[in-house]
């Protein structure tokens, strides 16, 4: 499912293409919590390149012998990137070997830890990201306004993939009779969830009062508006913030049912995405810009509100005489 929430500015927007390469895409992870330095869980740094964190964690479950829960990580990073980020294995005395024996991956650091990695340890992330076939000056003036006003806090598409939501969405209907993985099951439950949350802040977006505080709104540590991550409890709005949120949601009442049911509990987040330290400076083909995001915000979210983001290098002509085929493998 190609799910499109609106943008809060221009309809039509200039294009800029993103993860022409790996390198075009940077992030290194903030990690949020103090290194004891001692326990049984071996905290590592491991910078990847091409490569998704499920499938690191279970190359390296793999690589030192151990159960693919002993292997935890803080938060998710893109695959067509070069991303460092924390992961903690239990009972693992180095991983010096194993790193050096995966391709695509290189050992920044490693210490020890009383506990495990848990989702959302995160200080936030760190994004160096190319912008190409855009007009430097141009595009430089967009990311100045996008750090002046910030954007809407959407989850990316990352988050939902090509089928996740419908998938999530049959499992929740049937969850008492479909077992899944416990794997499966939090990234179903996450999905819909932010699935919801896109579309409260869509329709504020769309009233435009999507980065005010309205009637009613429940406010984060900064002062800003925040939405619903439906589960169990009352929502934490009232008057004209929670008609609004009412309003979003009712379309999808079994959702919000059969997560309640699910026992996860309700939760807020931000409708606004502020960057922190963003600069941008021309380079060949384009503008390359940094920024930092708090835990949970994608940069993606946050270029696409003034872009329209095209993924990957632009596809090559065919030579004489030959023809491209939709679909397919190998």
């Amino acid at each position: 499912m190609n799910v499109r929430w609106p943008r809060s500015t221009v309809e039509d927007p200039a294009s800029a293409r993103i993860k022409v390469v790996c390198e075009d895409f940077v992030v290194r992870e903030r990690l949020g919590i103090e290194p004891t330095g001692e326990g049984e869980h071996l905290l590592v740094e491991i910078e990847k390149t091409g490569l998704g964190t499920p499938e690191l964690a279970r190359m390296l479950a793999d690589a030192e012998g151990i159960d693919h829960v002993d292997v935890s990580y803080a938060g998710m990073k893109d695959k067509r990137a070069v991303t460092s980020q924390w992961f903690s294995l239990r009972g693992v005395e180095s991983v010096e070997e194993s790193v050096a024996a995966i391709d695509g991956v290189r050992l920044l650091h490693q210490t020890r830890h009383l506990r495990k990695l848990r989702r959302g340890e995160l200080a936030g992330n760190e994004f160096r990201i190319r912008l190409r076939d855009v007009d430097a000056a141009g595009a430089g003036a967009l990311m100045a306004a996008l750090g002046e006003t910030g954007a809407p806090n959407y989850f990316g598409s990352q988050r939902f993939g090509w089928d996740n939501l419908e998938k999530a969405a049959a499992w929740l209907s049937a969850r008492r009779r479909r077992r899944v993985s416990r794997f499966k099951q939090s990234l179903y439950l996450s999905v819909l969830r932010s699935f919801l949350f896109n579309e409260v802040l869509a329709r504020r977006v769309a009233a435009g009062n999507w980065n005010r505080v309205m009637d009613g709104d429940c406010l984060d540590e900064h002062g800003e508006p925040t939405g619903p991550l439906w589960g169990r409890g009352r929502s934490a709005t009232d008057a004209l913030a929670a008609m609004l949120e009412t309003s979003a949601l009712a379309p999808h009442s079994a959702l919000l049912e059969g997560l309640e049911h699910a026992g996860v509990t309700q939760a807020r987040r931000a409708f606004v995405l502020r960057p922190e330290a963003l600069t941008a400076t021309p380079v060949p083909d384009g503008l390359e810009v940094s920024f930092v995001l708090g835990p949970g915000g994608y940069a993606t979210s946050l270029l696409a509100d003034r872009f329209e983001l095209i993924e990957g290098p632009e596809p090559s002509l065919p030579a004489a005489g030959e023809h491209r085929v939709a679909g397919g493998g190998g």
